[in-house]
């Protein structure tokens, strides 16, 4: 497993984990030695590698213990479902069991953040210097990517949002907090038509403060300088790189 400050975190992603776990399952009742496992793995048991893979099934929550390795109910759940909507819930109830990645997915409203940005996120969250998040981002980046798709979005909305659910770590302050901006909400400006050519500006700009200005056919967006404001503009883009991609046109935006 992998840690940055106080925040630990799986070397291995969740659908490599949970391969494991099958096996563990299909050929061992679901509970092993730890031993036997690495022997079925071809691995062993006192190394490095073997080790990440148990301790990453573990801040998953696919499995217990260590002598004797055991899943977990909703590690049988995930590797050994009933049906696939039991499968696709305790898939999910897994992905939210790491404190990081809730804590990233809930600053990125289900956008895969780019290296920078994921690293000052890092950052921010756990308090690490950023020589020790430049050695761990690769990892981080790739694990927690494969999971975006299933974790809550901040608004508690989302393929992986579980409604009623209390245990979700508290966040600190968001770093989009800061303009009282957060993320515009993009399809539905989309369906408005026209309101990307009256602007996203403000109606009262500051004389000489700083703005980030992005004109494009038909549109205009004019926000102050911030980390919130970049995010709104990046979703912008995307939403209009997608339209121009599915053969919609710059028009359609």
């Amino acid at each position: 497993m992998g840690k940055l400050s106080l925040y630990e975190y799986p070397d291995a992603s969740l659908n490599d984990s949970l391969e494991i776990g099958r096996k563990i399952a299909r050929e061992f009742m679901g509970s092993v030695s730890r031993a036997t496992l690495a022997s079925a793995l071809q691995m062993s048991d006192r190394g490095g590698g073997f080790g990440a893979r148990i301790g990453a099934m573990r801040i998953w929550g696919i499995a217990e213990g260590r002598g004797t390795i055991r899943l977990t109910r909703n590690g049988l759940r995930a590797v050994n479902p009933l049906t696939p909507e039991e499968s696709a819930m305790a898939r999910r109830d897994l992905a939210t069991s790491v404190p990081l990645f809730m804590e990233l997915a809930s600053r990125l409203d289900g956008l895969p953040p780019d290296r920078a940005r994921l690293a000052l996120l890092l950052e921010d969250i756990t308090g690490a210097n950023r020589i020790e998040i430049e050695r761990r981002l690769a990892v981080v980046s790739r694990v927690f990517e494969d999971v975006l798709p299933l974790l809550p979005l901040s608004n508690g909305s989302g393929i992986g949002a579980r409604s009623g659910s209390s245990d979700s770590p508290t966040r600190p302050r968001d770093v989009l907090d800061d303009t009282g901006l957060g993320f515009l909400d993009i399809p539905e400006l989309l369906e408005q038509g026209s309101a990307t050519s009256v602007g996203l500006h403000s109606a009262q700009e500051d004389v000489g403060e700083p703005r980030i200005e992005v004109v494009f056919p038909g549109g205009r967006i004019s926000l102050p300088e911030s980390i919130a404001s970049l995010d709104v503009i990046i979703q912008v883009l995307q939403e209009r790189r997608n339209n121009m991609t599915r053969g919609s046109g710059p028009s359609a935006f």
